[in-house]
């Protein structure tokens, strides 16, 4: 430990980040889907004033410089009772607040992007909130999936009536699962070069949900976001660790909410809540929750994802996304007003990395209110008591 107090960090895994000189433009999307969830589904312990998680969600287009244009994630469809009975019921049962105010479609024709051109769509995982609706995107378009995807999962409804994934969502087009070998691997993960030519990666990371798939895109020749999915739900789930530790005082660039908090802070404002006393600012404040209503279909595998995930945060040259990462909204330029491609330049990494504590509860009371007040539908509170398909 320095004299000014911050721990001097272990020596970064080697990722074996594969050389390359052809890099994609990668924008990342407000898909305006906030959700609110129990906490006890996605994490361990629970930490007091903190029981329910805020989920903004999060995808990406990404174009390539042969003008191919790809999407990794679809966010949630504005008409989410309208997903497969089963899927809706679902949603009514577990998740206690949703508004989903347009389509991943309408904010890409807004922003410019000729949807008609679209040639895959990328789809981390089967949940309704990354699968979004893929019946607006040309036929033409595949769908991209992770392993055992087809298998599980299609037919959908009303073909197969206990379905959670709709007919509509296949129609039409091909549906394939890139294979994937343990014979090349980027940091722990079982990887496959979508282009051929190192800009775009799509890595094998299960646990969460059958299938589940991140992407990893090189943003520079020497730099690469992490397109996390749902590898985890909150930044407290893979930060700090021992190679980034929480440093001393939380530096000024980053977003904490200035009517809670003025920057730099001192940390031990969060350390208190940690659970790990003695490890607080060198492992995550949270495990996989294994619990009954867990989300997670796997959770130790889960955890090794999440494991294997730090290593690529610590490197400097990887920033990473996951897909409902509450403190992105305050450190990047979203679709359509820039590109992630200057992050490192830009300090949105250092910025964006202790965003997460936002949420962290301090002396036990809860730190922020939901992001939605409940399930919406055309901006107004909806029971659905009465609705029927």
């Amino acid at each position: 430990m320095s004299s000014q107090g911050d721990i001097q960090p272990e020596p970064t895994p080697d990722l074996h980040l594969p050389k390359g000189d052809t890099a994609v433009q990668l924008s990342i999307i407000n898909a305006q889907c906030d959700i609110v969830c129990p906490s006890s589904g996605f994490v361990k312990p629970i930490i007091k004033g903190h029981p329910y998680l805020n989920l903004p969600t999060f995808c990406f287009h990404i174009r390539h410089p042969s003008g191919k244009e790809i999407l990794f994630d679809l966010g949630g469809r504005k008409d989410y009772w309208n997903f497969s009975p089963n899927t809706f019921a679902t949603i009514k049962k577990l998740i206690p607040a949703v508004n989903i105010t347009k389509g991943v479609d309408e904010i890409l024709t807004e922003g410019g992007v000729d949807i008609s051109k679209i040639s895959a769509m990328v789809i981390s995982h089967w949940h309704w909130d990354h699968l979004g609706d893929p019946s607006l995107f040309p036929k033409s378009a595949e769908l991209i999936v992770g392993p055992g995807f087809k298998k599980n999962f299609m037919p959908g409804y009303p073909a197969q009536e206990d379905a959670h994934l709709l007919e509509t969502d296949f129609e039409g087009r091909t549906v394939r699962e890139p294979e994937f070998s343990p014979d090349f691997k980027i940091g722990q993960f079982e990887a496959y070069d979508y282009f051929g030519d190192g800009s775009f990666y799509i890595l094998n990371v299960p646990g969460h949900a059958t299938g589940h798939i991140s992407g990893l895109a090189r943003t520079t020749k020497d730099t690469f976001v992490f397109c996390g999915g749902d590898v985890c739900h909150f930044g407290g789930s893979f930060r700090p660790t021992q190679y980034a530790p929480m440093p001393a005082e939380i530096p000024k660039g980053v977003p904490l909410d200035p009517a809670r908090f003025t920057t730099p802070c001192p940390c031990s404002i969060f350390t208190a809540a940690h659970p790990n006393k003695g490890k607080e600012r060198t492992s995550p404040y949270y495990e996989v929750s294994d619990a009954a209503e867990s989300w997670y279909v796997e959770p130790p595998a889960a955890q090794r994802s999440i494991n294997a995930l730090q290593e690529f945060d610590a490197s400097p040259n990887v920033m990473v996304c996951i897909a409902h990462d509450e403190a992105l909204p305050k450190v990047v330029d979203f679709f359509p007003n820039g590109t992630l491609n200057d992050w490192q330049k830009k300090g949105w990494k250092p910025n964006g990395r202790w965003g997460f504590l936002n949420a962290i509860p301090v002396d036990g009371k809860e730190s922020a209110p939901w992001i939605t007040p409940g399930l919406m539908k055309d901006g107004e509170l909806t029971d659905w008591s009465e609705y029927k398909p």
